[in-house]
Parts: structure tokens; C-alpha cells; sequence
């Protein structure tokens, strides 16, 4: 788990796979609005129990509630660990795509 490393106000520049997650929203940039709120979660089949802070989220005019620290930092990282890779290439055949039709 992250260390609430993020602020009321801070910017965060969508990498691939952020902007890959919040289409169709054309946004490229998110910014903290609310949080952090530390939240609990048990699985309900193992029982283990874990917290973790949440924060709202704006992009565009779209409101986010409630969105893990550690996937805000992940739509943020077009490096981290567990993205997965070649979404650049899919969000330019769509924005490709797009401007044919318009």
C-alpha cells in the first residue's frame, strides 16, 4: 500500500493506460479534488483484511469517487509493473479512426 503520498490539488498526467481506462472521457489530465479517506477491505474468502486511502478525482467533468491511491498512481505510470503494454498503439488507431469519421 501506498504512504498517501498524494495532495488535494495535485495533477496527475494520464499515461496510456489511464487514458485507456477512462474512455470515452477525453481527458489527459487528472486532478485531486477530495481524500485521502482511509478505507477497509475484508475478502470475503480469505477473510484478510487490508486499508488502503481512496481520493475523488476529477477529469474533465467527470467526478471519480472513492479511487484507490495506488490506481491513481498506476493511470499516472505508463511503467508500472502491472499496465499492460501496447496500449499506446490501440489509443492511436482509435483517435486515428475517430478523426476519419468526423
Amino acid at each position: 500500500m501506498s504512504n498517501n503520498s498524494l495532495r488535494v490539488g495535485e495533477l496527475v498526467i494520464l499515461s496510456a493506460f489511464g487514458r485507456a481506462v477512462i474512455r470515452p472521457n477525453k481527458a489527459k489530465l487528472a486532478i485531486i479534488v477530495a481524500g485521502p479517506y482511509e478505507k477497509d477491505y475484508i475478502c470475503a474468502k480469505t477473510g484478510m483484511y487490508t486499508k488502503y486511502f481512496s481520493y475523488d478525482v476529477m477529469l474533465g467533468i467527470e467526478l471519480l469517487k472513492d479511487i484507490p491511491e495506488d490506481f491513481i498512481e498506476r493511470m499516472g505510470d505508463d511503467n508500472h509493473e502491472e499496465n499492460p503494454q501496447g496500449l499506446e498503439e490501440i489509443l492511436d488507431r482509435s483517435i486515428k479512426k475517430r478523426s476519419e469519421t468526423e
